[in-house]
């Protein structure tokens, strides 16, 4: 219903946008329909939002040269700054960069500040509140190719934006005019708020905005505290449904969902920021409350009676214009607000990392000390499906600007499945499906000596599933001999999806890999472990049916054959677990094991008694008792301390054993009791 070159600005009584067309040089509002259709197009990633995005953006370049007013940004940054983001297309940057250099054209340096306009007679050189978010196209411009002094033209109007129009108590002014030539102030006020003395709602959001957006470019922290600031009073003027009224300090009601929905969405930004955990929440749950409300049927138009989204907008009280209405704004950044929480679903935690674009964003540390064989653990969350995104490993010593140079990759591939990269392809051994907004939590195995590695992953309530067995390390990357780097790195656009709790355990031991031939596959667990020892680790066969052994012998001991393990288990070629008492295996009660399931093994070793007992526990199941004081090997070389341990298998990786573990065991232990002879062939 709206034709391409004009632009919703405000709900009419009849039901229909009051439009404003795309060569209006003083009109603000022609960027955020076209923004609002870039927002769906990032969501549904569909060419039809696309199309109609790029139909609406770029009528806009007519206006890239416009000297003539200070809201470039609002034009310009929700179109053409969201369809760069989006498309990558240099068109677009191009454009940018001229209509940020017009932006600068309104600079002046005797006062520090952007001049707002020339429209009205009464102003000499005025700066208003609004500007604080047409800054950002300024600062985008400075780092993607035009002037650096762009950036420093920002942060002086927002510091006299904190010096004048922000009182002491965090409430704000509308207007300041200067003289333009001595940089007097010749009035402070208001334009669009009740009295000069009140605090407009939307004036005051967008401080909250703009500073936040600020600090996100500059990381000045005189901008974190100003956004703080501003919004502190904000919040606390707020009535119960955190909805303001138009005027925090007017005697009429009319709500402004507007203002709302602006600062909603820049609460949710600004917990990112603050260090103490305390206002992070409390920002994050205010944002929240604002969405809650703006969601419900007491302002959102779910019955399209409107043409918009968001009921009850004020645009201009004073001049009657505007008032209870959609506007199109307030749409926009209701959109904006529920995108980023759909990007970051709780509040922020240290434990979380969120993808990224750039590669350098994308790169966590992970130190150097990783080496051997290491077990990685994490929580993937996808905040949009599909994605074409990657979690990526590389060597401590590898600057990553490319995928070529990670040797691990996991990835959420765009047909809505995890996968895995092997050597020069990504494949699945068991592809296991994606959802948005679903946790699944990832295992990995990286046996960095032999360049393989092994995933699993449990989804939402499930078992766990081997997704890659012993995949080889991508061909051609750096060598990599720690897991020094990991990247979390987006496909599309930044937040794509979020990575929680990342551990590395244990550096070089930590998981241990069967080997055909037992003097292969024995590992020396160091002197020391004498009289009674605990032993607990966790078992995982990787196929049904194997034959496996896992066992211990003395530290001096030449372990060539089982005849030198004093005491093992096995896993029975019969699908279940057993034990070695004297002179054959037995089992106090049967235990069967799957493939890519994980078993709880403790052992109490009494290394003077010569005995043993082993205890199993089945995932979700009470520990069994599968060894009741069995009896040592009486042919093995005799094992006064458990100094090497050997796992051996008919093929290399039957089985893994992680977390092996040895405690001795003191204080008081029941009397030894008798029993019978060891079972003889």
């Amino acid at each position: 219903m709206t034709p391409v070159g004009q632009y919703p600005k405000s709900s009419k009584p009849d039901g229909t946008w009051l439009l404003v067309p795309a060569n209006d040089m003083i009109g603000w509002t022609q960027g955020f329909f076209p923004g609002e259709n870039w927002l769906l197009y990032e969501q549904s990633r569909t060419s039809d939002w696309r199309t109609r995005a790029e139909a609406w953006t770029r009528p806009l370049e007519v206006q890239q040269c416009n000297m003539q007013t200070h809201d470039l940004g609002f034009k310009f940054m929700p179109s053409y700054g969201l369809a760069y983001q989006l498309t990558g297309d240099t068109y677009y940057k191009q454009v940018l960069l001229t209509a940020a250099g017009a932006l600068a054209s309104r600079y002046n340096p005797r006062v520090d500040i952007i001049s707002c306009c020339d429209w009205n007679p009464d102003w000499h050189l005025p700066m208003v509140a609004d500007t604080l978010v047409d800054l950002e196209l300024l600062l985008w411009g400075a780092r993607n190719g035009g002037q650096v002094g762009w950036r420093d033209m920002a942060l002086n109007h927002a510091l006299r934006d904190l010096a004048d129009i922000v009182r002491p108590d965090g409430s704000t002014f509308h207007v300041v005019d200067y003289d333009p030539n001595t940089g007097a102030q010749l009035f402070r006020g208001t334009f669009q708020g009740y009295s000069n003395t009140s605090t407009w709602a939307r004036g005051q959001a967008w401080n909250v905005y703009g500073f936040t957006m600020l600090y996100r470019y500059t990381h000045d922290p005189r901008m974190l505290e100003a956004a703080q600031r501003v919004t502190d009073y904000y919040l606390s003027r707020l009535p119960s449904d955190a909805v303001p009224n138009w005027d925090f300090d007017a005697p009429s009601l009319h709500k402004d969902s507007s203002a709302a929905a602006a600062v909603a969405s820049a609460l949710l930004e600004l917990s990112n920021y603050v260090p103490d955990a305390s206002k992070q929440s409390m920002y994050w749950n205010a944002a929240l409350r604002m969405l809650d409300s703006l969601s419900s049927p007491a302002y959102l138009d779910s019955t399209d009676t409107t043409p918009g989204l968001l009921l009850h907008g004020v645009g201009n009280l004073p001049a009657g214009q505007e008032v209870d209405v959609n506007l199109i704004y307030g749409d926009y950044y209701f959109l904006e607000a529920v995108r980023r929480f759909q990007r970051q679903t709780r509040p922020p935690s240290a434990s979380d990392w969120y993808s990224k674009l750039d590669f350098a964003a994308a790169t966590h540390a992970l130190g150097s000390g990783n080496t051997g064989t290491v077990t990685v653990e994490f929580d993937v969350t996808p905040l949009d499906a599909p994605l074409d995104s990657v979690i990526g490993y590389a060597d401590s010593s590898t600057t990553v600007t490319a995928f070529s140079q990670l040797s691990m990759l996991i990835r959420m591939n765009a047909s809505g499945f995890f996968d895995v990269r092997n050597g020069a392809l990504f494949a699945a051994a068991n592809p296991v499906p994606y959802a948005a907004l679903s946790t699944y939590h990832f295992r990995m195995v990286a046996d960095l000596p032999a360049q393989r590695y092994s995933v699993w992953v449990t989804p939402p309530g499930g078992t766990e599933v081997l997704l890659a067995d012993r995949f080889a390390f991508r061909t051609g990357a750096p060598p990599i001999d720690d897991l020094g780097k990991v990247l979390t790195k987006s496909g599309f656009v930044d937040n794509e999806y979020r990575v929680s709790g990342h551990t590395v355990m244990g550096s070089a031991g930590s998981v241990w890999f069967s080997k055909p031939g037992f003097f292969a596959g024995t590992r020396s667990l160091g002197p020391g472990h004498t009289g009674i020892q605990m032993i607990d680790f966790d078992v995982t066969p990787r196929s049904n049916n194997i034959d496996g052994v896992i066992g211990y012998a003395d530290s001096s001991a030449n372990v060539v054959s089982r005849s030198e393990l004093a005491m093992h288990l096995r896993l029975n070629p019969a699908g279940f677990i057993d034990a070695y008492n004297g002179t054959r295996y037995a089992a106090a009660a049967s235990v069967p094991y799957t493939a890519n399931t994980t078993y709880h093994i403790r052992i109490m070793a009494n290394l003077p008694a010569q005995r043993y007992s082993v205890w199993v526990r089945s995932p979700g199941g009470p520990e069994v008792l599968l060894a009741d004081r069995f009896v040592f090997r009486p042919e093995a070389p005799v094992m006064d301390d458990i100094g090497q341990l050997s796992l051996k298998s008919t093929l290399d990786s039957d089985f893994s054993v992680a977390g092996h573990t040895m405690v001795p065991v003191t204080g008081l232990l029941p009397p030894e009791e008798e029993q019978p002879p060891a079972p003889r062939e």
